[in-house]
């Protein structure tokens, strides 16, 4: 049987989201107030913690495949699972393509994409195949690396003297429509994706703790992510941030102090491809989890490795270009995932709630 900890629930949250946010500058479009669009959408957020967490409590022994089944029926309950694969499958892909052309970009221009990922998905596979548990004591490890590194960015970054607070003014200057215009988008990437952890919560050990936890990891990530972007604007500006391929690494390679401590910008990759690895084993592993609890699949090994087979092709041969995966982000958040981030669950729990009320009458 497998069963997390607290602590490997937390870092496994935590992680996951930061993950590829910080290759983006979130909630942009606001400009210098896109730091007041994470900050609202992290409180709604918080509501919808409130909303998955209830569905677990209702079910806490079933993952979600077996919670939809359980509310709806395997007559409506099984295609539902099968868009949700779908869903799943398409964020798995496009991390991957992501930590790719990262890699790609910065690091390895000379090497054959399908070569990176391959590296890339392979260390993944072997991690998934050891189990989930082998992955949350991974997280506990990356864990403080990843504070410390954050950490030690932020402060390098202070005092090479490259932040100016007054980028960040006028506050509300745009008035308060490009906040509301953006932050649909911010409320599904990052927070409404720890909806995936419904396929995790059920391996608690101490399952009346699942809430807490889930809401500590999407707080303190919510501010990191927060003040993160506050730094690449009060660095880059608003209108720099907004055009700069990966804002975080630009803000990285301004880093000059003494001319001794430069070219850090590696610190922040390594940052990335960890928070990338993450994200895509998670939603991977839950990917497998779904076909195997719907199809009653008894090789899960073989699950793994047919279906990463494809997602490797799929990722390779959907997206011919970074500037196209970044152009389909709009059409992503606002009409695919935010339907099954934000929408389904909330539907799933008010049936929950009729059905529950109906059996009493």
């Amino acid at each position: 049987m497998t069963n997390l900890s607290n602590h490997q629930l937390f870092t496994l949250m935590f992680i996951f989201e930061v993950g590829s946010t910080t290759l983006f500058a979130l909630g942009i479009n606001a400009k210098q107030d896109a730091w007041i669009v994470i900050l609202i959408a992290l409180l709604i957020g918080l509501v919808f913690v409130w909303i998955y967490t209830e569905l677990q409590n209702a079910f806490p022994d079933k993952n979600y495949a077996e919670i939809i089944i359980s509310i709806l029926g395997k007559s409506f309950g099984i295609p539902l699972i099968l868009f949700y694969i779908l869903d799943c499958l398409w964020h798995t892909a496009r991390n991957l393509r992501e930590f790719g052309e990262l890699i790609n970009l910065t690091t390895l221009p000379e090497t054959p994409l399908w070569i990176i990922l391959s590296l890339f998905l392979s260390v993944s596979v072997y991690t998934l195949l050891k189990g989930v548990e082998t992955l949350a004591r991974a997280s506990e490890i990356i864990f403080p690396i990843l504070i410390i590194f954050m950490l030690s960015i932020y402060i390098l970054i202070y005092i090479s003297g490259d932040v100016d607070f007054k980028k960040l003014a006028p506050v509300l200057g745009n008035g308060i429509k490009p906040i509301l215009q953006t932050l649909p988008s911010v409320v599904m990437f990052p927070f409404g994706e720890i909806f995936i952890f419904l396929m995790y919560w059920h391996y608690s050990n101490d399952k009346s703790s699942v809430r807490k936890t889930t809401a500590k990891a999407v707080l303190y990530s919510g501010m990191l992510l927060c003040f993160s972007l506050i730094i690449d604007i009060t660095v880059l500006g608003p209108k720099f941030t907004s055009i700069a391929t990966i804002p975080f690494v630009e803000t990285l390679r301004l880093i000059n102090i003494g001319n001794i401590i430069t070219n850090i910008d590696t610190i922040g990759i390594i940052i990335i491809f960890f928070g990338g690895f993450f994200k895509m084993s998670i939603y991977l592993y839950a990917i497998i989890t779904m076909l195997t609890t719907i199809f009653k699949l008894k090789t899960y090994k073989l699950t793994l490795i047919l279906f990463s087979i494809f997602l490797l092709w799929f990722s390779v041969a959907f997206e011919p270009s970074y500037a196209y995966h970044i152009w389909m982000f709009p059409f992503d958040v606002h009409y695919f995932t935010i339907i099954y981030s934000n929408i389904f669950p909330l539907l799933l729990l008010m049936i929950y709630w009729i059905k529950k009320k109906r059996a009493k009458l």
